[in-house]
This record gives C-alpha cells, sequence and structure tokens, in this order.
C-alpha cells in the first residue's frame, strides 16, 4: 500500500484557487476537469495532489463530499493492488464506505471511500488503477 493521493476540498474561486498552487507555489498542474465538481490533477514527485472545488450541488459525488466535508476538507487516497480484497479487510475490521464502491474516482481509478465517522484520523479512501 502506498499513499496515491492527498485531495482538499476548498470553497473558492476555482481558477483562483489552481493559480495559487500552480503559481504561487510552483506545483506542476497536469489536467483540470470541467462540471460541478472541478478538479485539478497537480503531479508531485512522490504523490499526487488533487484540489477539489465543488461549484454547485446536483452531482453524484453530493454524498461523498457532504460526508468527508463534515468531518475535515483534507483526505488521503492508498494505493493499493487488490481493491476488492482491501475492502473485505475494511468492512472484516468493522468499517463501512461511502456510496456503493467500488466506484469510479475523479482520475483513472476505482475507488472505495471509507464513511469518515467510522474510523478516527483523516478521511481515506482506497483506489486502484482502471
Amino acid at each position: 500500500m502506498d499513499i496515491h493521493h492527498v485531495g482538499q476540498l476548498v470553497d473558492a474561486e476555482f481558477e483562483s484557487a489552481v493559480g495559487f498552487y500552480r503559481d504561487t507555489l510552483g506545483l506542476p498542474l497536469r489536467e483540470t476537469t470541467d462540471g460541478p465538481v472541478r478538479v485539478a490533477f497537480f503531479d508531485l514527485s512522490s504523490v499526487e495532489f488533487h484540489l477539489i472545488v465543488r461549484e454547485e450541488r446536483g452531482s453524484p459525488a453530493d454524498e461523498l463530499l457532504d460526508a468527508v466535508g463534515r468531518r475535515s476538507a483534507a483526505h488521503v487516497a492508498f494505493e493499493v493492488n487488490d481493491l476488492a480484497a482491501a475492502m473485505a479487510d475494511a468492512a472484516d475490521a468493522g468499517l463501512q464506505f461511502v456510496g456503493d464502491p467500488p466506484e469510479d474516482g475523479l482520475g483513472p481509478y476505482r475507488r472505495a471511500f471509507v464513511a469518515p465517522e467510522a474510523h478516527v484520523g483523516v478521511p481515506f479512501e482506497f483506489v486502484a488503477p482502471a
């Protein structure tokens, strides 16, 4: 298991937020998405950073963003080789998931987001390449 990305949900204007991380901090921007939930993907040497801005409600991500946002503005994604096995191990440990995983992630991966209220610490998800 390794860290795939750190995600940060911000309540800000998307282009301004992207400009801060790209221009002020110098993070290398790979791509951005459009839609009610916009994501900027920054590639760092050891991990990705995902800047997430919800511009409007009404997307399939609302349940997840609400659940995670109540706990923390940030989350960590752990990359696993076998998503089904990671989900089974988590379920055996008594953890529950948000939504109906595995689901498509905001990038080229499948994910299972662990319900934040079911554990201590920063919210997290398991991801595996799609």
